[in-house]
């Protein structure tokens, strides 16, 4: 069986016309590019990989029955959430560290690794979102989960709990703000801790946008998902679970109200 470089989770069984992914789920480095000269400790921090992200991508699947597509290798491995073009698509530095493996790494290793790890990965996603837009007769919601370091290096401390990042499409984004901006003490603001018109947000520019499908990228500050067993935790999770099952409810009426016109 060949080894995948990406996960799949409920890789059988979808029951809704939404998929979650996590481009930054996971911080493993493969065993022959012995840790990209970076230490185990700077491997477990968030320059690494997207701290709770995977958890919540998780739990929002189990919840509503359907497929999630995880990154397995590091971000500095190579940036899942990168066009091809991208320079940084191999980081050399991340947040003032330098990756010292990436700092000369060459044309043909750069083109080495978007072979291996970057390109299954995006053709996984874009063969499930396929197999459930036939399934439903329908454009399949795309949900990317990401996370973020209450602050930078040097930089100054970012407030809020949720960003909401989007583009010009808008279908998922309001009735999730909508909910989210009423919920007690959560701090939630639309394209924060970045923008959703950045060139950081490929994957949901190019499986969402341009494939004309609803979609959302979803930042949660990592300091509240660290700990699946915390109070915070699960607070954070039912609220996206609550926010995307209206934005679900929502498209759903507005498909069924498009079928009776066309009937």
């Amino acid at each position: 069986m060949p080894v995948l470089f990406y996960e799949i989770f409920n890789n059988n069984k979808a029951y809704n016309p939404i998929i979650f992914c996590c481009d930054h789920a996971n911080n493993n480095i493969p065993q022959n590019y012995n840790n990209l000269g970076l230490s185990p400790q700077l491997l477990e921090s968030h320059i690494a990989y997207d701290i709770g992200a995977r958890s919540v991508t998780l739990e929002l699947a189990k919840y509503f029955k359907t497929y999630a597509i995880l990154g397995k290798f590091s971000r500095l491995l190579i940036d899942l959430n990168r066009a091809e073009s991208n320079e940084n698509i191999i980081p050399k530095s991340s947040d003032g560290i330098d990756i010292p493996s990436n700092i000369c790494i060459t044309k043909l290793e750069t083109k080495n690794r978007i072979k291996e790890y970057h390109l299954p990965y995006h053709k996984a996603l874009n063969k499930k979102l396929h197999s459930l837009d036939r399934k439903f007769n329908r454009k399949t919601s795309l949900v990317c989960i990401h996370s973020f370091t209450p602050s930078l290096q040097r930089k100054k401390i970012r407030p809020w709990h949720i960003g909401l990042l989007h583009r010009d499409d808008k279908k998922l984004m309001k009735p999730i703000f909508n909910y989210l901006k009423n919920c007690n003490n959560l701090k939630v603001k639309k394209n924060v801790p970045y923008s959703g018109y950045d060139d950081v947000n490929y994957t949901m520019t190019k499986h969402g946008e341009l494939e004309k499908r609803p979609f959302i990228t979803i930042e949660i500050r990592n300091d509240l998902i660290t700990n699946i067993k915390k109070q915070t935790f699960k607070k954070i999770t039912r609220m996206l679970i609550k926010s995307l099952s209206i934005s679900q409810e929502k498209l759903d009426n507005q498909f069924e109200k498009s079928i009776h016109n066309i009937i």
